[in-house]
Parts: structure tokens; C-alpha cells; sequence
């Protein structure tokens, strides 16, 4: 009907039904697609990453230490030097470092640590997730730099086991490793241990590893003592010790340290009023760089370390165990007293540099060395460069062009290191051209060495010049005037300065310095005044064998010649022998034996190597009479007061008891001077390397070369504090028995005609002198009719 609506089929109804249930299956499985979808990506990363995890933990990538093997770490610790007054003299080590207790360190240090690398380090397990999200969101998603993310307990982990690669996919192995051993690590260990191993394991910078080492290299300091402003900058070098280092970048280093005090600030570790204080002081870094080359005593450092290095291999220690000087963290102490070093080294720097620049002033006059001198050449082939070149098959006409190319370089200089274009050939001569020398003190009554200065500058000149064996000069004739003491002879017997001829020594002449002859000395005056005959004389008189005998009792080991010559001080010895041969004047006739190294002690603070002083401990003996060493200070003494070393007394000042004698060589080519105080016995030398490297005249005079650095070096010791004053008078044991007070000169006729009566020659005649024992017996009838006692 029309108008009227017609009622759908019941087919139609039911396909309707059909279709939208269909459509509501399709659209459920889209959904459930999208679900799965959804859940596939967000899961499977985590899966992968899971697996991954699992794969690192099993060991895949590389092994992962067990709670066993993080249970004893023990890490490579330098072993240190120590001075008698209980400072670092330097390190040897495969790592330079050396390990702290958590209670050595300041507790301000603690903080600025924490405020900049992991404030939460007291809350977290090891991991600290929310610095995680910051690092995520500020690194991927903001592009930002988002600061360290890692937890001091993870930077440990990388500290005990270093990265090994760079790669992406290696660096994502290391930090999962890292991140398990840092759960580990906080399971075995509690806060206070993670934080002390950190602490004794994390880089600072120029090969130098914990804090220990760095307050000392930074701030010559030690970790308990470090000030704010210290520690916040040690903080905040941790960031990146290349790039804040404070010497070589220090606006950078004040940046960061600020920044460090600000956070310090931040979280309430300090007010601001004492931030805003900080924030305005400079740097003040105090850079102490102790290196196998530089610090205090480099060249003693470096013979020390043979000698423990020998004891070493020898057997084990008092504990049963052995050690290795480079890993084992051992504590060595010696018997060098550090202001007495510092006083040494600067002596012997003041006096070289203002001596190297007259030489140099010389040699522009007047070179040493030419082009292609054959000294050069020789140097030149013994380098390691020029055996290269020769393995590498290279002509003779090639290895010269190499040695006169001008390479850049670092060379020394009294100014400073200077960077220079120079070939090898001029890099080797501009080395030949210097001065070197060497000092030494020690305690005469107990032998231990307070300074050894072996050279100028360890880096650059190695040679140790306390060891080397060079002529004495005139530092040689106390030992024969001791040995003459012993055989008979005292200060007040008269010589008479006459010039000889020797048939029995190829017709030997010696001559006096000045050349100058005639009248009568007494012993005394003649050794004050380093007269060359009368030596001889007094080398005769007690004969040859007598003094080589006294001075091998005197601790000499070197070689003396059985020569008249060596009344010259033509024997080579070492400064080593001859300043520890003077001990015996001023300890009653018994040498001292240089004794240095006192104990060795492991990391633990145990002794395992005990050494004990021989000159205190062992059976000592005289080497020469009492009474003879005794009027040997009062004869020493007499040469500084108005012989060779009284310019102690008129351009240094020195005031206190002092003894002394010079020694230079012929053509001036070493100059010596070993003294004495009532307390101390002190040596120094200086020369070049070879004999044509000396002053061509009176500049070249012991006095004026080797003498300054001891009046330095004792003007220097006057102001150390800690130190003790030189006393003003030697001790009553020291001095003479024997009578000293008489004419220095004096022209004896009853004398000459006495002379004159046994030899049948005018007393002013040049002698010829043959068999040596005729010159024994008359030097001895003589000197009996003339003695004052």
C-alpha cells in the first residue's frame, strides 16, 4: 500500500548482521595487529637488549670479573723515595701512584667530588637512574650535552678494568660490563671502600693516578691538607684531566673550579658568602713534577735505585717475600735531608749558571770545537741515530747530510728549556760546551749522605759526576800531609820550597803555581798555600808506599799510582772517595763510609729490609792517629782562614768554623774543594766532559770555580729553617795536640848552611834529586835538628 513502509526482508536483515559483525572482526583483528605491533617494537628492543646483556654476562664479548676476582683487587702502586726528614724525593713505578686511607683525605675534597660527579653516590645502588634519564633526554632527544652520567661506583669499574676499544658496538659492551660490575662492586664493598679505591685508582692527568700523587704534582701538598680551593679544582679535573689540566690550561681549570664551587654551593656544602670568596681567588697552583729527571736529587734517586734494585734480586725480604720496585708500592728511606739537598742543588745551579756564561763569553773568542771536530764525530757515532742510519745501510755521504740538518728541538740552557732548529752536529756540540759538577755532603761522624748533586740537569746530562774518578789537584795533598803526620812529621816543621829535578822520575820538574822559590814554609803554611815542592818533599819523606797505604785506610778505592805525581793530585778519584776520606780528620782519625740507604718497608708499612749504619753498629778503626787528624783540621783550617779558601771568609761571609782545601788541575782543567764544619764534610767538582773544556787562565783556579758552590752552598743551609747553626769553633777532640802557632815563612840561614854542609851546594841551587833514599835520610836528619814541639 502506498505511503506505507515496507518492512525489510528477513534475508536482507540477517546479510546486514553479517556485515557489521565482519566488519567488527576486521576491525578487532586491526587492532590486535596494532597491539601486537606496538608491543613487538617496544618489547623486542628490550628482549635484544636483555639477550645482550645475558651475552655480556656470559662472557661473549670478553671475560667479567666474579664477585672472587673484584673481592682482591690490587692494583700497581709506585714505590716512593723518602728523605731523612720524611719527604717525597720521587717515585718508580709502571703507574705512578700511591694508595690512601679514606681518613688521609680532606673531607672538603670529599665533597667537591661529590657535588660534581654523583651527589646521589650515598643513595643509589650503584647505579644512578635518574642521571641516566638526564644523559637520555638531553643527549638524544634535546641534543644537548647532558654532563657525566656515570656514578663514581661505574668510573671505578673503568678504572680497575680500562676500555680496550673505541668502536660503537665495543663501547656499548663496556658500559653494560661496567654498569654489572658496578652492582657488583656495591654488593662486595661498602661506600666508604668504593669511594678510598676510587680515590686511589682514578687518572689525573700527566701519567699520574689518585689523589695522592696529584696533590702532590698540582699543590705539593697531601690529600689531608688540601684547601677548597684545591680540591675543587682537583674535582673538577676529573671531567677530563687533559682538558682542565691547571698548568698547561689554567683559565680553563678557574672555570671549572668555579663551577665546582657552585654546585658545592647548590647542595648546601658551603654558604655562599664563603662560594663567592673562593670563587674570586686565582689558581694558585704550586706545580711539583717529580719524574725520573726532575725533582730533588735525580741523579742520588738513580743511583739508589740500582742499589735497591740489586737487593732486590738477591732473595726475599724479612717477611719471606719478594717485591718488585715498580708495582709493589715499597717505601725506601734514605738518609738525604731535603733542605739540605734543595741548598746543594741551588748552590751548585747559582754558581754554574754565572760560571757557564763566562766560559761561554770564552768560547765565542775562542771555540772548542769546530765543524765536523772529530770529538763531534766520535759523539756523534756512538748515538743511537747514527747506528740506525748505519743498520739501515745508508752511505757515509747521507748520514752526513743527516747530521747537519737542522731538526726542531728542546735544549737546555741556564735560561730555561729553549725550542731550537739545530742538526744533530750542532745539538752535540751545543752540549760539549758546558760546564758540569758535581757536590757532596754527609755527616762526618756517622757517614750519611744529606745532598749528592751528581750534575747541572739530569735530563739532559746523565753522567753522574759524584761517581766519575777525575785528578784531585791539590784536594789530594791532606791525605799525603796526613800520612806524613803519621810517620813523624807536625805542622811547625819547616820545608824549604826549592825546585827540583827527579833523575829517577825521567827527570820529573814540579813547579809551584806561581813559580816562585826559595825560603822555608812550615807544613802548615805550605799546605794552606798549596805549595807544589814542598808536597813532593813531604811525599818522599814519608814515602810513596805509606801514602797510598793511608789513603786506601782512609776509604780511597781508586787506584793510586806509586808515582811522586800524585803529590800533584795527578790519582783519579771520585768525589764520592775523596769527601768521605776528609770525614776522617773530622771524626779523630776514623773514616766515615757513606751509608744512605737506611730501610725498606712493603705497602702494609712492614720492614722487610733493614740496614742498619756500619759506622755506628760495626767495628771501626783508625786510619790515621788521632793527634793527626787533629792537626790536619787545624792545617785545613788555616787554608781557608789564609790559604786557597779564604774567600769563604772575605766574599761569603761564613764566619763559623771552617776547613778546608782547593784542588786544580793542570791547564785548569778540574777544580776541586773539599771542606769541613765540626758537623759536616762537604766535596764539589767542576769541569767539562773533556780536558780541552777549561779556562784559559786564572779564571780557571779551584778558588773561582769549584769554591763558590761551597760558600753558597753553606750561606744557603744558614737560612733552612729546622736546621741547626754550624757551630762557631770545631769540637774539642778536633782540635790539634800539636803546636800550630809559628811563622808561616822564613828565610833560615843556619838551615841553608846546615843544607848546604850535607849536599855541598848553594841553598838557592836547583837540585837534582836520584836515588829516593837518599832523600828520605836527609829530609829526616834535618827535619830532626829543626822540629818544634
Amino acid at each position: 500500500m502506498p505511503g506505507k513502509s515496507r518492512k525489510p526482508s528477513k534475508s536482507i536483515s540477517t546479510s546486514r548482521k553479517s556485515g557489521n559483525a565482519a566488519n567488527t572482526r576486521k576491525s578487532g583483528m586491526r587492532r590486535k595487529n596494532l597491539y601486537g605491533f606496538a608491543a613487538t617494537v617496544i618489547i623486542a628492543p628490550f628482549a635484544l637488549f636483555f639477550s645482550f646483556v645475558l651475552l655480556v654476562l656470559a662472557g661473549v664479548f670478553g671475560p667479567v670479573p666474579d664477585t672472587d676476582a673484584l673481592s682482591t683487587i690490587r692494583h700497581h702502586e709506585a714505590s716512593a723515595v723518602y728523605s731523612s726528614d720524611g719527604e717525597l724525593l720521587g717515585t718508580w713505578f709502571v703507574q705512578n701512584r700511591a694508595s690512601i686511607d679514606l681518613g688521609e683525605v680532606s673531607p672538603v675534597f670529599i665533597d667537591a667530588l661529590l657535588s660534581i660527579e654523583d651527589v646521589r653516590f650515598h643513595s643509589h645502588n650503584g647505579l644512578d637512574y635518574r642521571a641516566m634519564v638526564r644523559v637520555l633526554v638531553k643527549s638524544i632527544l634535546m641534543g644537548r650535552d647532558s654532563g657525566g652520567g656515570s656514578t663514581i661506583t661505574q668510573q671505578l669499574a673503568k678504572n680497575l678494568y680500562p676500555r680496550k676499544t673505541t668502536s660503537r658496538a665495543g663501547l656499548l659492551v663496556d658500559k653494560v660490563r661496567e654498569n654489572i660490575l658496578a652492582r657488583r662492586l656495591e654488593n662486595i664493598y661498602t661506600k666508604d671502600e668504593i669511594l678510598e679505591l676510587y680515590l686511589n685508582t682514578v687518572s689525573m692527568g700527566e701519567e699520574t693516578f689518585g689523589l695522592e700523587m696529584a696533590a702532590r704534582r698540582f699543590f705539593d701538598t697531601t690529600p689531608d691538607r688540601l684547601a677548597l680551593h684545591e680540591s675543587a679544582t682537583l674535582a673538577g679535573l676529573l671531567r677530563s684531566p687533559t682538558l682542565y689540566n691547571p698548568r698547561r690550561f689554567p683559565e680553563r681549570s678557574l672555570q671549572r673550579r668555579n663551577v665546582v664551587i657552585r654546585q658545592m654551593e647548590n647542595y648546601g656544602m658551603i654558604p655562599s658568602a664563603v662560594a663567592d670568596s673562593v670563587v674570586a681567588l686565582p689558581l694558585d697552583v704550586r706545580y711539583n713534577r717529580i719524574t725520573e729527571n726532575d725533582g730533588p736529587a735525580p741523579y742520588f734517586r738513580e743511583h739508589l735505585r740500582m742499589e735497591v734494585q740489586r737487593i732486590l734480586n738477591t732473595g726475599p725480604g724479612l717477611d719471606g717475600n719478594t717485591y718488585n720496585l715498580y708495582t709493589d708500592g715499597l717505601r725506601i728511606e734514605t738518609t738525604i735531608d731535603s733542605r739540605v739537598q734543595a741548598a746543594a742543588e741551588q748552590a751548585v745551579a747559582t754558581q754554574m749558571a754565572r760560571l757557564q756564561s763566562a766560559f761561554d763569553r770564552q768560547v765565542a773568542a775562542r771555540p772548542v770545537f769546530g765543524k765536523n771536530d772529530p770529538n763531534i764525530i766520535r759523539r756523534w757515532q756512538q748515538t743511537s741515530h747514527y747506528k740506525s742510519l748505519v743498520a739501515e745501510g745508508r752511505s757515509e755521504q747521507e748520514i752526513s747530510e743527516v747530521l747537519h740538518l737542522p731538526l726542531p728541538m728542546n735544549v737546555f740552557t741556564w735560561e730555561g728549556d729553549k725550542d731550537r732548529e739545530l742538526s744533530p752536529h750542532d745539538s752535540i756540540a751545543h752540549y760539549m760546551n758546558f760546564l758540569n759538577a758535581g757536590f757532596l755532603a754527609m755527616s762526618p761522624q756517622n757517614g750519611s749522605i744529606l745532598a749528592w748533586v751528581g750534575g747541572i740537569n739530569h735530563r739532559y746530562f746523565q753522567f753522574d759526576h759524584v761517581k766519575s774518578r777525575r785528578q784531585s789537584g791539590s784536594a789530594f795533598k791532606p791525605v799525603i800531609y796526613a800520612a806524613a803526620m803519621e810517620q813523624g812529621m807536625r805542622p811547625c816543621d819547616y820545608q824549604r820550597s826549592q825546585l827540583t829535578t827527579y833523575a829517577a822520575y825521567n827527570d820529573w820538574t814540579p813547579r809551584n803555581n806561581n813559580d816562585e822559590y826559595g825560603g822555608y814554609y812550615s807544613m802548615q803554611a805550605a799546605l794552606a798555600r798549596s805549595v807544589n815542592t814542598i808536597a813532593v818533599d813531604v811525599l818522599f819523606e814519608t814515602g810513596i808506599p805509606n801514602v797510598r797505604q793511608a789513603a786506601a785506610r782512609m776509604g780511597i778505592t781508586s787506584p793510586i799510582p806509586a808515582e811522586p805525581s800524585i803529590a800533584l793530585g795527578t790519582a783519579e778519584v771520585s768525589l764520592l772517595e775523596l769527601t768521605s776520606a776528609y770525614t776522617t780528620f773530622a771524626n779523630r782519625g776514623i773514616p766515615s763510609s757513606p751509608y744512605y740507604l737506611k730501610a725498606i718497608y712493603n705497602k702494609d708499612g712492614d720492614l722487610i729490609y733493614d740496614f742498619s749504619n756500619p759506622n755506628i753498629t760495626g767495628t771501626r778503626e783508625y786510619a790515621i792517629p788521632p793527634e793527626a787528624a787533629a792537626a790536619m783540621v787545624g792545617m785545613l783550617a788555616k787554608a781557608v782562614d789564609e790559604g786557597t779558601g779564604q774567600a769563604l771568609r772575605s766574599r761569603f761571609g761564613i764566619r763559623h768554623a771552617l776547613a778546608g782545601k782547593t784542588g786544580t788541575t793542570q791547564n785548569y782543567t778540574d777544580g776541586w774543594f773539599v771542606g769541613m764544619t765540626p758537623d759536616l764534610v762537604f766535596g764539589t767538582w767542576v769541569g767539562g766532559w773533556s780536558p780541552l773544556m777549561r779556562f784559559t787562565g786564572g779564571a780557571g783556579y779551584a778558588s773561582q770555580t769549584a769554591l763558590p758552590i761551597a760558600g753558597y752552598f753553606l750561606n744557603n743551609i744558614a737560612g733552612q729553617p729546622g736546621l741547626p747553626p754550624q757551630p762557631s769553633v770545631f769540637h774539642p777532640y778536633q782540635q790539634t795536640l800539636y803546636t800550630t802557632s809559628c811563622e808561616d815563612q822564613r828565610d833560615d840561614r843556619f838551615t841553608d848552611r846546615v843544607r848546604s854542609f850535607f849536599t855541598g851546594r848553594d841553598a838557592d841551587d836547583a837540585r837534582i834529586v836520584k836515588p829516593e833514599k837518599e832523600r828520605r835520610s836527609l829530609g829526616k836528619r834535618i827535619r830532626g835538628l829543626f822540629r818544634k814541639d
